[in-house]
């Protein structure tokens, strides 16, 4: 686990637990005159680094001697990080990891520094962890996060991936969430800059993508070949073989994700004005727009422009806000209004399809407002 250090040690107040490097019978335990100073000696390389208990020395000791007895582990129960005093802030001590233990003999849980701990009850604590993301055991992994879901919700594995990515991939919405209120990165980049929402969309899972939308998954970033979610999802789609009838299930579950993306990435926003136009690369086109809740204006892909928009401003209309509607006209079958407009400018008789509905209901209702509209 990326975040886990190994070189530092902590001892309990009522006793200290650590993992000799011998034997247990050439450990010795001398005292030199004063209680308070007494040491513990290991010979060095001689004690199995597979050992899966710890050595208790008891607190109670002795003037010429002291109790010992070995203790083994039941089992890890949770991580943390190790709570930080403002001693160890003004010095910068660097964050260090604790394993909560249950011990075999009945003893209080405690928690341990990762050097008190065998290298095996470690590795198996990291496997079992893994091995439950990998396969989006539930069960597991929410007891896990009970233990220790600030720690674990972050750890990586050797491509830079949380649980939250596998989560995602494998369509496990309820984790997706649990993982995000534990604190997982939303928007982390695997080595490959696939963040969460990439892995969701590119398996196809809408539930997981709704989830990671709800946690301000950003569906904008970028992976490492410049793809948001959107666009890998769009090259999903263009890979596959045309008028191919066995491929025809996956097309429409990429459209199903298509459409979760595109109605969560844009809204429907009427622009101040449509600025300019100009060809791609490719051949297609995109438009500058000018939009109301934006200081500059942005170049906007034409399969994101309405068919309306671009309509008028190949007619070469602007945009107005009108304040009111002041006259109506017939002229045969069609209709026309007199607008009165908010900047100012001199009222002018506009043809009904360029007038909202909206405003149209106030003049015939005499400006009541439209069910489901109100006024900021």
């Amino acid at each position: 686990m990326d975040i886990i250090q190994r070189n530092f040690s902590v001892a309990n107040s009522s006793h200290t637990r650590t993992v000799p490097r011998e034997i247990h019978r050439r450990r010795q335990l001398l005292h030199d005159g004063d209680v308070g100073a007494r040491r513990a000696f290991f010979p060095q390389n001689s004690w199995p680094s597979m050992a899966p208990w710890v050595c208790k020395a008891q607190s109670r000791l002795l003037i010429q001697a002291a109790t010992e007895d070995i203790v083994e582990v039941k089992n890890l129960k949770g991580i943390r990080m190790k709570p930080r005093s403002a001693e160890d802030e003004e010095k910068k001590v660097r964050p260090m990891v604790e394993y909560l233990v249950e011990w075999k003999d009945g003893s209080p849980d405690t928690w341990e520094p990762v050097t008190n701990l065998a290298d095996n009850l470690l590795r198996d604590f990291e496997s079992e962890w893994w091995n439950a993301v990998k396969k989006g055991d539930e069960a597991v992994m929410n007891g896990m996060l009970d233990g220790g879901g600030a720690v674990l919700s972050r750890t990586l594995n050797e491509d830079r991936r949380s649980a939250l990515h596998f989560a995602a991939a494998l369509g496990k919405a309820d984790l997706v969430r649990r993982l995000i209120r534990e604190g997982a990165e939303v928007d982390l980049g695997d080595k490959e800059g696939y963040t969460p929402l990439h892995m969701a969309a590119g398996y196809l899972h809408t539930s997981t993508i709704h989830a990671l939308i709800e946690g301000n998954a950003d569906p904008e970033q970028q992976d490492l070949q410049g793809r948001s979610p959107l666009e890998l999802v769009e090259s999903l789609r263009a890979a596959l073989p045309p008028d191919n009838p066995a491929t025809a299930a996956r097309r429409i579950a990429l459209e199903e994700v298509l459409k979760v993306l595109v109605d969560n990435l844009f809204e429907d926003v009427l622009p101040d004005a449509v600025m300019e136009c100009r060809e791609m690369d490719e051949g297609a086109k995109e438009y500058l727009v000018k939009f109301p809740d934006e200081d500059e204006p942005i170049w906007v892909h034409e399969k994101y422009m309405s068919e309306e928009v671009v309509s008028d401003y190949q007619d070469n209309l602007e945009y107005a806000n009108a304040e009111k509607i002041l006259d109506v006209r017939n002229k045969g079958d069609s209709r026309a209004y007199l607008v009165k407009w908010m900047d100012g400018s001199e009222d002018t008789w506009e043809p009904e399809e360029h007038v909202s509905q909206d405003l149209i209901f106030m003049f015939e209702n005499n400006d009541a407002l439209p069910p489901g509209v109100t006024i900021k």
